[in-house]
């Protein structure tokens, strides 16, 4: 590494090499461009050291061999490092290594820049690196190309970017640079800032921002991370294994300090905030599907924390007061940031990289899938991938190897519930289902009827529900969405009445019948011409009144110019002939 700015020296000028031509002032320089040879004053802070092909080699990755050889080369030149080395001693040393005068005498100036051992190791040749020796006019041109048509969303491809250079390079009668020079360049560019114009802030953010945090928890039920994934397989009818109904959704709790599965939730349906209720309540609850004679998954009990994300679902009024009631610290995931949520995303991806395994898989991108019919393959019910779902956890992945624990998810579990004694101690938990029901099953207001509450079309009824019943009476009632025999009231006390359903569709009155294609084509046109007939009636109707209602009009019409033309012929007759008086007529004679 240089340090002292001398005469014939070279140095890095913004992005140009620049050789030392002499001193202007004790703040300037003249320097001559090695490209061009133009000569220019700049600024000495300006000037920085020209990086090498390879930086000098850190000590501890130096191959032994080299190292010990550089070792003696520092040795032998360190008492000239200050003076003049002889012609004699020069030629001893260039006997001694087995080189040339000319490389004694390199390895002297550079160990006098650099008095370490490292900067005696061989380095590799080539170029400087940094080192550009194309026109200035053509540099700019590829940085313009490159800020315009490539550092931008709707980004050109490299091809598309080499081939508007060579075609301006051509017009502004200037040599093109080679592809290769191009998409150095490319590489050149800083790659955050890059990436976001590219990609924009998220995408940038998550290859370049630095995440040196971790997300801990020093022991079970510390903390709970929750979130859906829809499976990737396609699932078939219970009564009909042709049909394809589609790809079912899960709902995975993970414990952070063990890396157990605490609970799960498998539907067709979109996640909702039952699906969350539903995951909690299996997750706090002694599981069900536990063998008793393994016992492979023993995990239930109330966890202190829980972090989920910004979902509608996640933020549902009930998840939010379930867990107030229980004095569970629930947390939601800063927006846009899915990394705070990377053990239950990890998990999510190694549960369906088994998906993948199974008849019907749709894998997890087109690119993947090819031309794999997973429509016709599936063969899979509900029922069944609920099963195995189960397997794949108890049997599976808590009886694996974590790497990141060093033991299985099961016996970290188990030794989170050991005292220093190494007997047992049983998790905190609710063991009465009703309370779960209440606090975290979602929860309708109906209207409390004499003939019982009516709810999904169906209606249901206790008789302890007799002394409640008032015309203005409101009432919460909790509902399993998988268990449509029966809803819990809540009563004034805060007591939960169990009303079994008594009629509607959970007891099978009034559910649609599947019909074939050809029943209900029939159907249709039955339909199709009920509503023709019918709109023939009435438009018959339509017209009839509208005939009577001009006929009507038209008779009125005529009626009143009958009575304006006798009225109009009585004025023009002669005055009416008095009878004549029958008296004697006198008549008087005038002379003439």
């Amino acid at each position: 590494m240089q340090t002292q700015l001398t005469v014939g020296s070279r140095w890095l000028c913004g992005d140009r090499i620049v050789e030392i031509d002499g001193p202007l002032s004790l703040y300037q320089v003249q320097v001559r461009d090695a490209g061009t040879g133009n000569l220019l004053p700049v600024a000495i802070g300006t000037l920085k050291p020209i990086p090498t092909s390879r930086r000098d080699a850190e000590p501890s990755v130096v191959p032994q061999a080299e190292w010990d050889r550089a070792r003696a080369i520092a040795k032998a030149l360190a008492p000239y490092v200050a003076d003049h080395l002889p012609r004699q001693v020069a030629d001893e040393l260039a006997e001694q290594f087995d080189v040339c005068l000319r490389q004694i005498r390199r390895w002297l100036a550079r160990y006098r820049q650099n008095q370490q051992t490292t900067a005696l190791v061989p380095r590799s040749g080539g170029r400087p690196r940094g080192l550009r020796l194309l026109d200035p006019q053509v540099e700019q041109l590829i940085q313009h190309v490159i800020s315009k048509h490539y550092a931008r969303r709707e980004a050109a491809s490299q091809s598309e970017v080499c081939e508007r250079i060579r075609l301006m390079c051509q017009r502004l009668q200037r040599s093109p640079p080679a592809r290769k020079t191009i998409v150095s360049r490319i590489r050149a560019e800083d790659s955050f800032h890059l990436a976001l114009k590219r990609q924009g802030s998220k995408a940038a953010r998550q290859q370049f921002e630095p995440r040196p945090g971790k997300l801990t928890a020093e022991r079970a039920l510390r903390l709970i991370q929750i979130d859906h994934t829809r499976a990737d397989i396609n699932l078939v009818a219970d009564d009909d294994p042709t049909r394809v109904i589609g790809r079912p959704w899960l709902t995975l709790a993970i414990d952070v300090a063990t890396r157990a599965v605490a609970g799960y939730y498998l539907s067709m349906e979109t996640p909702s905030a039952i699906s969350v209720a539903m995951c909690v309540a299996h997750m706090m609850l002694p599981k069900a599907e536990n063998d008793i004679e393994s016992g492979l998954w023993p995990m239930y009990g109330t966890p202190e924390a829980i972090l989920v994300d910004n979902g509608k679902d996640l933020r549902s009024l009930a998840f939010q007061r379930g867990c107030e009631q229980h004095g569970i610290d629930l947390k939601w995931r800063p927006v846009a940031e899915p990394h705070y949520g990377a053990h239950i995303e990890r998990l999510m991806g190694t549960f369906m990289r088994r998906v993948h395994t199974l008849p019907g898989t749709t894998f997890s991108n087109v690119k993947q899938r090819g031309d794999y019919p997973s429509e016709s393959k599936a063969c899979l019910t509900l029922a069944d991938f609920r099963a195995w779902v189960i397997e794949q956890i108890c049997r599976g992945y808590h009886v694996r190897h974590h790497r990141g624990l060093g033991m299985p998810p099961l016996v970290a579990w188990e030794r989170s519930f050991q005292d220093e004694n190494g007997h047992c101690v049983l998790p905190a938990a609710p063991m009465e289902r009703s309370t779960l029901r209440r606090d975290f099953y979602p929860f309708v207001h109906r209207r409390l009827q004499r003939t019982g509450v009516q709810f999904a079309q169906s209606r249901y009824w206790n008789p302890a529900l007799a002394p409640l019943i008032h015309p203005n009476r409101v009432v919460k009632v909790h509902y399993h969405p998988d268990n449509p025999a029966c809803v819990w009231v809540r009563a004034d006390d805060d007591i939960l009445i169990e009303a079994t359903v008594v009629a509607g569709v959970a007891l099978g009155e009034g559910k649609r019948a599947t019909l074939d294609g050809s029943e209900q084509a029939r159907l249709d046109a039955i339909k199709l011409l009920g509503y023709d007939r019918s709109d023939a009636v009435r438009t018959e109707a339509e017209r009839g009144k509208r005939q009577h209602g001009r006929s009507q009009a038209t008779s009125s019409a005529a009626k009143q110019k009958r009575q304006r033309r006798v009225t109009a012929s009585g004025s023009t007759t002669t005055r009416p002939q008095v009878p004549l008086s029958r008296a004697s007529v006198r008549a008087e004679v005038l002379d003439s």
